[in-house]
């Protein structure tokens, strides 16, 4: 959740980002909203008997009734981006009257840009381009974020190449979340065994806002208390992992040919 920054297109954790952890929720990158489940979320929209009215807003919280590690979430939320969360047995999207049709390109536009932007930064930086093409890496980012009405990329990170090259790292987590791409760019990038590329936390954090808050006000705007994060998950990958194993069969034909490092 992290990577999903702020609407004036910084990263959390840039001090100019505005992220308050008060109000985790609020002015964050528009694909936050389109994408992801957080708590407050107004779930169910049908009808749904009294006794399971508490289902209607998601209690993502601390606590919460959906927050069981065995049937609901470790992390605080839930995904939305692949199939709408009206996907549910009241709301029966899932139905055939429901119509429900989703779409997985073998390959999106977006991820030519930002294919585009990484191997323009990896020899220029953010002014780096294409002879045939007529914008820059940082230009290929904006693009993607002038789509979801998103803040373009700052000026303090387009200066820098370490910097930048980190910001087009987060616009593809962002971007591309969720569509089976993270494992091979932190393999490419030789960071599927780096901090924090290799765990996965919790969010944890009490609510202060009552139940008929949710009623009547957008979620985003709640106030939270005792924001924390906590670790939930450690990949143990090691060097050998930034290979795939060969063939038994076929590294057995010749002492020339040997199986990849560590397998």
């Amino acid at each position: 959740m992290n990577y999903y920054g702020m609407a004036n297109g910084l990263p959390l954790d840039d001090p100019n980002s505005g992220f308050d952890k008060e109000h985790p929720f609020k002015d964050r990158d528009p694909r936050f909203y389109h994408d992801i489940v957080f708590d407050g979320f107004k779930y169910v929209n049908a009808a749904m008997g009294a006794t399971d009215e508490y289902l209607r807003y998601c209690s993502l919280y601390t606590g919460g009734v959906m927050r069981a590690t065995a049937n609901a979430s470790r992390t605080g939320y839930f995904i939305q981006k692949l199939v709408p969360h009206t996907a549910n047995k009241y709301d029966g999207a899932y139905n055939w009257s429901g119509n429900l049709h989703t779409y997985l390109p073998y390959m999106r536009l977006a991820d030519i840009y930002l294919m585009y932007a990484e191997a323009c930064a990896a020899v220029g930086g953010a002014a780096g381009k294409a002879t045939n093409f007529g914008k820059t890496a940082e230009g290929a980012i904006n693009t993607l974020r002038n789509r979801v009405g998103a803040g373009h990329v700052s000026a303090s990170y387009t200066g820098d190449n370490r910097k930048f090259i980190d910001e087009v790292r987060r616009e593809r987590a962002v971007e591309l979340s969720f569509e089976g791409f993270r494992f091979n760019d932190l393999q490419r990038w030789l960071l599927l065994t780096e901090y924090p590329y290799n765990v996965k936390t919790s969010q944890e954090f009490d609510r202060v806002e009552n139940e008929d808050f949710y009623k009547s006000n957008d979620p985003k705007d709640a106030r939270i208390a005792n924001f924390t994060e906590k670790q939930i998950v450690k990949r143990l990958l090691g060097v050998k992992h930034y290979w795939f194993p060969l063939l038994e069969s076929d590294v057995y034909l010749y002492v020339e040919f040997p199986q990849n490092p560590g397998w």
